[in-house]
């Protein structure tokens, strides 16, 4: 159990990408890493920190254009690949250090979302740099489906055009269910989820969005990985 208070730090990565990122837990401990999905930051796992082993040092990150990491250039696209690049600069730097200390400095990832995503190719790039994966609502590449492609550019021409705060109110759609008689979802978590997602860099909001779509992008060769995966949903979502 993790229960001191986590300490805000960044690092540059080759790409120029000034990464933030929350340290906990036990600095001569193995990585532990854990990765937002779109419009999150750091805030989405502050809740899970004090639950987490405190054996292990722990990384809360911000990825480009989300959180306390910024924009580098608003007209360089960002990329998926340039995520897990940013993701490899920072990862090398955390086992470098534990390697020093500990018996194994592999790397345990947790992800949501695109943070999933993310996690996924870069056990598949680096395998034996992964310890395990906790994917939470993984995605794939949907770049080759019309409905879906075009859903994305959508979100983003209409962040781009009404503010980041368009995308924030479909965050709160998209993750909770309407309110009924019988359920209705934790309006201070509701609440929580849309100041996070408004919080974004719209422009970096906009451009995730366009890669996750992007043609380029394909998924991960699965048959890379070697460690061990857990995948949670929703209950109730196929």
């Amino acid at each position: 159990m993790t229960t001191s208070a986590p300490t805000s730090c960044y690092i540059t990565a080759s790409s120029g990408t000034k990464t933030y990122y929350l340290l906990a837990g036990d600095p001569s401990g193995p990585p532990l890493v854990c990765l937002h999905g779109l419009g999150g930051s750091t805030e989405t796992f502050q809740r899970l920190l004090p639950v987490l082993p405190s054996s292990y040092k722990i990384a809360l990150v911000d990825f480009q254009g989300f959180g306390k990491t910024p924009l580098v250039d608003q007209t360089k696209k960002l990329t998926i690949a340039g995520h897990v690049a940013d993701l490899h600069d920072l990862l090398t730097s955390l086992q470098e250090s534990s390697q020093k200390q500990c018996k194994t400095s592999k790397t345990i990832i947790i992800g949501h979302s695109l943070g999933a995503i993310v996690a996924l190719h870069y056990a598949a790039q680096h395998p034996d740099a992964v310890a395990g994966l906790v994917l939470l609502g993984p995605g794939r590449a949907i770049g080759h489906i019309p409905a879906a492609r075009q859903r994305m550019l959508d979100l983003a021409a209409n962040v781009r055009e009404k503010g980041v705060l368009f995308g924030a109110e479909m965050a709160t759609k998209s993750n909770f269910y309407e309110d009924t008689a019988d359920r209705s979802a934790d309006p201070m978590t509701r609440d929580a989820v849309r100041k996070m997602v408004a919080a974004s860099n719209p422009e970096g909001y906009a451009q995730t969005c366009e890669a996750l779509v992007d043609l380029q992008h394909a998924d991960p060769d699965y048959a890379a990985i070697k460690c061990p995966a857990v995948f949670c949903r929703r209950q109730g979502h196929d």
